[in-house]
């Protein structure tokens, strides 16, 4: 309790740019402590951060607990030895103060009420300006706490601390552990943004003039469609397609197409198939996938189904992240549909019965949101791993070959299909020496055995 005490006063002190006079030193525990607290406050930011529909980045933990054992080991060549733990578990209690006072203020823009008084983002260079300053000067308090050297050259090397840690922060890669929906990797932190410029030209978005007959076409092209589409039946259960390739590299293209066939010779869905394309073959004749397009579809398809009995299946095949799946336009405009609005947009629609079939990586955090027992899920990996076999010149990933390729035959159920294509992947990933991707699958009850009724009445379609 003591030594909690010792390293508050020393803060507090600090603060207001007063040396302390009386000190106990302090040990590794309290360090220990401090360094736990940094950490919690800076993932706590991120969280806020993130907003809603944010996602959890298990490597953004790495990063985190690595930047701060960074900052703690280049502060301790400004300490002298024998008080090192207890000037370091001030500073990193300044720190603390700092994230509060610059952070704080920044979420703070997120409320109306505050952003409508307190213009903090254009003021924020004048705000890390004034933060800095009342930091260093924190910092010479602690440093004469245990120095006997002149003033000035205590100042010195509490500016030296300051930009030895300003490097680190610019200079190491750092991952968020909490990103928003629309996060970016490359503007993500001073080391990310200098590495996207050194590594060449973002893509670049299309201005309003070249993307505005692209939007224009977009309806025609949802309504050519909806137009297409056979209704449902009366007394039967219809099976109706929703097929998204969410990038623009042909292995998708190539592996939606293949799906989309392999799933016309089991199920009955010739004629109820809808497709939404990021490719750049495809612009005129097919509706871009994108989150408003992906929401119209659902929609479109909902009005012609009957909820309770007709079933939809949703097939996706993308780069993915572990915040959701890829969506990458002809023109490099970037976003992504996470696993929460999926599974709000087909419950918003009243659709029942789904089978939605993910192929991208980290895809398993699709799952927990999706399943339920009318609802059959089935990923490429989990929601912490990679999957593999995305490159340009294949026909299909793995997931997408072991599946629909090898896997899905009439008079195989989907459960047995994907235990097969699991074998078949954990074989290929072994080979390759590859990390497993773990496919996961969930099987709703209600759905399996509708889909067994489904196939002893009625044969399989003509294709696609």
């Amino acid at each position: 309790m003591r030594s909690v005490w010792s390293v508050l006063k020393l803060t507090g002190c600090a603060i207001v740019w007063r040396p302390a006079r009386t000190l106990q030193f302090v040990g590794l525990p309290s360090l220990l402590v401090c360094i736990v607290a940094l950490t919690a406050v800076r993932i706590g930011f991120q969280f806020l951060a993130a907003g809603p529909g944010g996602g959890f980045n298990p490597y953004g933990l790495n990063a985190a607990v690595a930047w701060v054992a960074l900052d703690v080991a280049v502060a301790a060549l400004f300490v002298q030895p024998a008080a090192r733990a207890t000037a370091l578990s001030a500073m990193l209690l300044l720190l603390i103060v700092a994230e509060l006072i610059s952070n704080g203020l920044g979420i703070a823009t997120h409320f109306p009420v505050v952003a409508a008084h307190l213009p903090v983002r254009s003021a924020a260079p004048a705000i890390f300006v004034a933060v800095s300053l009342w930091w260093i000067g924190a910092m010479v308090a602690v440093l004469r706490t245990f120095s006997v050297q002149p003033r000035l050259a205590v100042a010195a090397r509490a500016v030296g601390l300051w930009v030895a840690l300003l490097a680190v922060s610019a200079l190491i890669p750092q991952a968020p552990v909490f990103v928003g929906r629309n996060f970016n990797i490359a503007t993500a932190n001073w080391w990310e943004v200098l590495h996207a410029r050194l590594d060449g030209p973002q893509p670049k978005t299309a201005g309003a003039a070249e993307t505005a007959p692209l939007a224009r076409s977009q309806q025609a092209l949802l309504q050519a469609q909806a137009a297409a589409l056979a209704p449902s039946t009366k007394g039967a259960t219809a099976v109706y397609a929703l097929g998204i390739d969410g990038w623009d590299q042909e292995v998708f293209l190539k592996e939606l197409d293949g799906g989309l066939t392999v799933l016309g010779n089991v199920l009955p869905i010739r004629g109820r198939v809808v497709r939404l394309i990021n490719n750049r073959t495809t612009l005129q004749s097919v509706p871009l996938a994108d989150r408003r397009n992906f929401a119209a579809a659902v929609h479109m398809v909902a009005a012609l189904m009957n909820k309770n009995d007709d079933i939809l299946i949703l097939f996706m095949t993308s780069h993915g992240e572990p915040t959701g799946f890829g969506l990458k336009q002809p023109n490099g405009t970037l976003s992504e549909l996470t696993p929460q609005e999926v599974a709000a947009t087909l419950n918003n629609e009243g659709i029942k019965n789904r089978i939605v079939i993910v192929s991208a990586c980290y895809s398993g955090a699709f799952v927990p949101p999706l399943a339920n027992d009318d609802t059959i899920v089935l990923t490429a990996s989990d929601a912490e791993h990679t999957s593999f076999g995305c490159a340009p010149e294949r026909d299909w990933t793995y997931f997408g070959d072991a599946f629909f390729r090898q896997s899905v035959h009439p008079g195989r159920d989907f459960q047995q299909a994907f235990e097969n294509a699991r074998v078949l992947i954990q074989g290929w990933e072994m080979m390759d020496r590859a990390t497993p991707s773990n496919p996961q699958g969930h099987f709703g009850p209600a759905l399996v055995a509708k889909l067994a009724a489904l196939s002893a009445s009625t044969g399989p379609s003509a294709g696609q």
